[in-house]
């Protein structure tokens, strides 16, 4: 089961801008397990909703607005503390100042649905407490591994468990991500290159210009072949044949 199935995070988004606001709520609508409470323009009207539903996380605008006196950190300051908070803006200036105020992201200049899917990353790691103390980052500096991964599939995006993922195998423009929750396997578009990018070293092997296993779930090598702990054989090509070899000389170290 991924974690879309079993998660909601209840989410509102404060901004002066008309357009930022149906940007962020078409951002949102994308993520099954996002649910959009509201989209604000006036900070007091947001706060009056604030007290009457419970949001998990706030994307704010970084803005003087001028009727209602009252910016985005202010604004940030007075939700609680179960509320994490995503800033947006236009410029890095206040990075530091909203790093003080523990928020999980700050993005900056254009939000392309690729940076605002990084923010919901950390949102999940944050809400399943695989990192509660995860660090603060402007959009561009690289992550630690996740604990999921996020792929695009039958017109939804998905939210993958690395543990779970025993084998990715290329097919041509797209590739198969195979998990043991899954009867089927999960086809995206993306390339073998981009998925070994993306999943941690640590965990997982090319063994193939086809395949990628998880070394956990390695039962038995053979000269050409590698058997899974659920039966399936993978090949083992040349060019991948010394790294194999490397993990196996320190296993069995």
């Amino acid at each position: 089961m991924s974690i879309m199935d079993t998660m909601n995070l209840n989410c509102a988004v404060l901004h002066n801008e008309e357009s930022v606001l149906r940007q962020m709520e078409g951002y949102i609508n994308k993520f099954p397990f996002l649910t959009l409470c509201g989209c604000y323009e006036s900070p007091i009207d947001a706060l009056k909703a604030y007290y009457d539903q419970r949001v998990d996380v706030y994307f704010i605008g970084l803005y003087s607005a001028k009727k209602d006196l009252v910016d985005g950190m202010d604004f940030a300051r007075l939700l609680a503390s179960s509320t994490r908070v995503i800033f947006l803006a236009d410029t890095d200036q206040y990075a530091a100042a909203c790093f003080r105020l523990d928020a999980l992201d700050y993005l900056s200049g254009e939000i392309s649905f690729s940076v605002f899917s990084q923010a919901v990353f950390k949102a999940v790691r944050w809400f399943t407490g695989q990192d509660k103390k995860a660090k603060f980052s402007i959009r561009g500096t690289k992550e630690n591994a996740l604990p999921v991964i996020c792929v695009r599939a039958n017109s939804k995006i998905l939210f993958l468990e690395l543990s779970k993922i025993y084998c990715v195998e290329g097919c041509g423009d797209y590739v198969k991500v195979f998990c043991t929750d899954m009867d089927r396997a999960v086809l995206t578009l993306c390339s073998m290159k981009y998925m070994e990018s993306k999943l941690p070293k640590v965990d997982f092997i090319r063994v193939h210009r086809s395949f990628i296993i998880q070394k956990r779930y390695i039962r038995a090598v053979g000269n050409n072949n590698i058997q899974l702990v659920n039966g399936r054989e993978i090949p083992v090509g040349d060019a991948y044949r010394k790294q194999l070899n490397d993990y196996l000389s320190c296993q069995m170290c």
